[in-house]
């Protein structure tokens, strides 16, 4: 079995001395790698979870790889120069599956920094949205250059049953492998246990435990050397927008444990991770697909036609992530003719780096070019519109837009608001437009 991913070239960046092959040893690189660009393989699983045919969005893409992150993470200093490098190679599109843990300055973030010169050079970056939402402010990356991707549930749910005593039953989570540490290791020779805190993984290997039970499972990649079951919540992210990337099979590396622990020799072809990672290499292959039909658009107009054609979910059904969606779910087909779509200039991306620079001592503009007069982010020509207003007090504000038709020509388009019109009086001018 082989799944293979069209590489035409690859290079290491990271300057630890260990990791000077660009090769993965983590498996989370072949993994998204394999999402975008994986040629069909039947009879593909993850020890028998999730069998069937496996295969790649776009299996007729050439990917390079720019390798920044080992088994430890990443070095800030490592991932400019491989933006540089991408972007001297003429890449078509970047994609970024990493991100901080907690959001940097802008002006000292290496992504935004990277993404910043992508984006004045005519090229869409891709980056996931982090996996601490759907919590306010949770996401790692909130430029609007950058293309920001939360992860959504798919129609596939890995579950076991749990027998308890008395005849009960409970329905789970299942994953095969995993961790944990919360009993001491001569209680728990070869029993389940259930656990109710984070893993101390080498006390495990100790432990000789047939198994495990783990509350409170959050929805992003955690593969385990050990058998468990776990009691999960559904979570979101704060984006641009959203793609599946719960419980994603996908190739893995032939030398990376899939716990990502040195001494698990679980080595597989393919595994299932969750994650903003996993939803990142989903929103890429779209951006190819629409490309592949306007070759000629600008990464804003790709931007905004998957962003306006995306479809929305149910405020009543998920009113606690309703802010955490973005525009909605991506939809590749609608993608392809939005009618309408909202370009964004450099120069104005600019004006918002300016702006942020201003109050940022230190800070520096990293471009030749000078900056232009002071902006705000409502002001500029962007895919979304959203203002922060005092709770319970009344507010006028404006959203100077420019849209470009991209449909057919001599077309009519009609402005109108969908929710409670007693709530929020909206006027469009004008209210209808001719093309």
């Amino acid at each position: 079995m082989h799944y293979i991913v069209s590489i035409i070239g690859a290079r290491s960046y990271i300057v630890d001395s260990k990791e000077l092959s660009a090769r993965d040893t983590v498996g989370h690189g072949t993994h998204v790698a394999s999402v975008l660009s994986g040629n069909q393989v039947r009879h593909s699983s993850y020890h028998g979870l999730a069998h069937g045919i496996a295969r790649g969005g776009v299996p007729s893409a050439r990917l390079a790889i720019y390798k920044v992150c080992g088994p430890t993470g990443y070095d800030y200093t490592d991932i400019p120069s491989a933006f540089d490098q991408a972007i001297a190679d003429g890449v078509d599109i970047i994609s970024i599956s990493l991100g901080n843990d907690d959001p940097l300055e802008l002006t000292f973030d290496p992504i935004a920094i990277g993404e910043f010169h992508a984006i004045e050079r005519g090229i869409l970056t891709v980056n996931s949205a982090g996996n601490k939402g759907p919590s306010r402010a949770s996401i790692n990356s909130y430029t609007p250059w950058i293309f920001t991707v939360a992860a959504s549930d798919i129609d596939r749910k890995i579950v076991d049953k749990l027998l308890l005593g008395k005849d009960a039953t409970l329905v789970v989570s299942s994953y095969r492998n995993y961790v944990i540490e919360c009993l001491e290791s001569s209680l728990i020779d070869h029993k389940v246990v259930l656990c109710d805190q984070e893993p101390i993984l080498e006390e495990v290997k100790k432990s000789r435990a047939s198994g495990f039970i783990y509350p409170s499972l959050d929805n992003y990649s955690m593969v385990m050397p050990l058998p468990v079951v776990a009691l999960s919540r559904d979570d979101l992210n704060s984006p641009d927008i959203i793609a599946p990337g719960v419980e994603i099979l996908a190739a893995y590396s032939s030398i990376g444990s899939p716990s990502g622990i040195t001494w698990d020799k679980n080595f597989v072809e393919f595994s299932i991770l969750s994650g903003t990672s996993m939803a990142c290499p989903h929103v890429d292959v779209v951006a190819a697909f629409v490309k592949s039909f306007h070759p000629e658009w600008s990464p804003s107009a790709i931007k905004s036609a998957l962003m306006t054609t995306a479809w929305e979910l149910s405020a009543s059904l998920y009113s606690e992530v309703e802010f955490a969606y973005g525009s909605g779910h991506i939809d590749p087909l609608k993608a392809t003719t939005p009618g309408l779509v909202y370009e964004t200039s450099f120069q104005e991306y600019l004006k918002i780096w300016c702006n942020i620079s201003r109050s940022t001592p230190g800070s520096v503009i990293p471009t030749s070019s000078s900056c232009p007069t002071k902006s705000t982010a409502k002001d500029i020509n962007y895919h979304s519109m959203v203002v922060q207003v005092k709770v319970g007090a009344s507010f006028t504000v404006a959203f100077p837009r420019t849209v470009t038709n991209v449909g057919r020509a001599n077309s009519m388009y009609v402005a109108y608001m969908e929710g409670d019109p007693q709530s929020c009086m909206l006027v469009w001018s004008p209210t209808f437009c001719n093309s």
